[in-house]
């Protein structure tokens, strides 16, 4: 079967399934070079039309996630609110909380906003042709469970697992527990309504700190190991007396819900450092969703589980989670913020309308490539401000330039999905220097001074660089490591500068062929089996999506060079 699953809100994606196989999965921003970018994903879905030789009519099935319109930070980021909130924010003045915060009151929200949410898809189906009787709908956390389920590949193994959602918001819900075995397939055990929202706190106190909520909750995560337990724990204490985690093993808010809950943060925590709040905020969400997990493993007596929605971008509360002894095995969904849902929705198309058991995710490789014509084009049109050497062994010759300590550019075969550079979209380096930070900065990425860069490491030499985690993968730069004396010597540009984490991409010969030897051509010259591994992009945008925009990047940066393709492209002196 065909199957074709959208995702319209915060970074649109779109998502086809062939045969039980994700073929492409791609989000809008990489075409429209704006980040984050919601809507209609209308290029990412021509290119799949065009890349697959295929219909909209030829599809077999078409979903669209999401029963109530997903929110646009883009357009809410001045206030971090939608309509829905300021409705629920008026509410909340009148209702108790254990009223406004019931389970029971999620039905009605949504079919109170759902009638909206179902024009708007009506006029999608009238744009693009879609008959509605091939059109599917699904629930938001449902999208994300079954991304993260059936990704792991739990179904396809048979073997039973629980999956924990935990995101801002969607469709009413903040989080879930569901339980999977191949006997009586999906359990819904536990429900948690927005108002109780754990991601919504943490995104609130973004917003208070000064940064964008939505997109730079990772800036409050780096701060946080800055930080004396001591002296957060003012900040800590507030936050505690916020929300918490009951005896049923459900988050409850104690506090407040939209701008009074803003409001209350800033009267509260007015006196307390930027640092200090952060570590306090990331404390307080590592302690309530470990006790969180713990509270179901322990109901249910399971020991594997998977886990989506945006709050599991948490690299360093993943790390937690899968320490934890009551978990033999754990999966992270990779890029598990809303753009998932596509993925999600997808899986859920496969399972309703008995296609064979779908394939778990492998690598992400599932964007655009670029073939040779369209590269020579764009060498072409930018002509006089560079020179090009086209080099048939360019993983040879990346290797060379790093190891001469070189930061390089490297756009090569199909784009990885998400929000992490997995080697095909990335700026590399040496990680052996910690001067290579500042360098790098300088040069191209202006990051907030605290943040860590990440590192991809080669398959063999993982375990003498990380402490591993039983039961874990490190495939997607999912969750932080602690690292051994040599990590900390050879990749050292690549660790967290105050805790020597890293955020570590392992990188194996079969799912990524090309960038293995990179990295093994680099350990030849070096004797070094890791480099420093940054998104391909200028700050503020997103992972560069086309040929075109790698040279524009390039020129109006530092970078040393960039291997495009098979073409090694540097940019020409300006004559003084």
């Amino acid at each position: 079967m065909n199957l074709l699953a959208i995702h319209d809100g915060h970074t649109a994606t779109a998502c086809f399934m062939r045969n039980g196989a994700v073929m492409a999965l791609v989000s809008e921003e990489r075409f429209t070079n704006v980040k984050n970018q919601s809507g209609f994903p209308h290029q990412a879905l021509e290119w799949i039309v065009s890349e697959f030789c295929i219909g909209l009519d030829e599809m077999d099935a078409i979903i669209i996630p999401h029963l109530v319109q997903p929110i646009d930070f883009a357009k809410t980021f001045s206030s971090h609110y939608s309509y829905r909130h300021l409705a629920l924010h008026v509410l909340s003045h009148a209702v108790p909380r254990r009223v406004l915060g019931a389970a029971k009151l999620v039905e009605p929200y949504v079919s109170l906003f759902r009638g909206y949410r179902n024009g708007v898809v009506r006029g999608y189906c009238a744009t693009h042709g879609i008959e509605p009787a091939r059109l599917h709908r699904q629930e938001h956390h449902a999208a994300h469970r079954y991304a993260a389920l059936y990704g792991a590949g739990y179904p396809q193994r048979g073997e039973a697992a629980l999956v924990f959602t935990l995101d801002g918001s969607g469709d009413g819900l903040s989080g879930t527990v569901a339980r999977w075995d191949p006997d009586q397939g999906h359990e819904l055990l536990s429900k948690r309504s927005s108002y109780h929202s754990l991601g919504d706190l943490y995104s609130q106190i973004t917003q208070l700190l000064g940064l964008r909520p939505g997109e730079h909750e990772y800036k409050v995560m780096g701060m946080a190991p800055y930080v004396r337990p001591e002296h957060s724990a003012p900040a800590y204490a507030v936050l505690c007396s916020y929300m918490r985690l009951n005896s049923r093993g459900e988050v409850v808010n104690d506090a407040a819900f939209g701008k009074a809950m803003l409001a209350r943060l800033r009267r509260d925590l007015r006196d307390e450092r930027f640092d200090n709040i952060a570590a306090a905020t990331q404390r307080h969400f590592e302690d309530i969703v470990i006790a969180w997990i713990k509270h179901w493993l322990t109901k249910t007596g399971l020991n594997r589980a998977a886990f989506g929605g945006g709050c599991f971008m948490n690299a360093r509360a993943n790390m937690l989670i899968a320490e934890l002894p009551e978990l033999s095995e754990a999966f992270f969904l990779p890029s598990c913020g809303d753009e998932s849902t596509a993925l999600g929705g997808a899986y859920y198309l496969a399972e309703t309308l008995g296609e064979a058991v779908p394939a778990p995710l492998a690598d992400l490789y599932l964007g655009p490539a670029h073939g040779e014509d369209e590269v020579v084009r764009a060498l072409e049109a930018a002509d006089s401000q560079i020179t090009t050497r086209r080099i048939d062994d360019i993983e040879a010759a990346v290797a060379k330039l790093l190891a001469e300590g070189m930061i390089v550019g490297r756009f090569s075969g199909r784009s990885e999905w998400g929000a992490r550079a997995l080697g095909q979209r990335s700026i590399l380096c040496r990680a052996d220097s910690a001067a290579n930070v500042s360098k790098l900065n300088k040069a191209i990425k202006m990051r907030d001074f605290w943040m860590p860069f990440a590192a991809s490491l080669l398959e063999e030499n993982a375990e003498q660089y990380l402490y591993p985690i039983a039961g874990v993968t490190g495939s997607y730069m999912t969750m932080t490591y602690k690292t051994t004396p040599l990590a900390q010597n050879h990749l050292i540009a690549g660790l967290h500068p105050f805790d020597h984490t890293c955020r570590a991409q392992v990188v194996s010969q079969e799912t990524s062929p090309s960038f293995h030897r990179l990295l093994t051509e680099f350990k030849r010259l070096t004797g070094i089996g890791g480099l420093l591994n940054t998104s391909f992009n200028l700050h503020g945008a997103p992972i560069v999506g086309a040929p075109a925009t790698a040279l524009d990047t390039l020129l109006n940066s530092d970078m040393d060079c960039l291997a495009l393709g098979n073409y090694l492209v540097t940019k020409r002196k300006v004559k003084k």
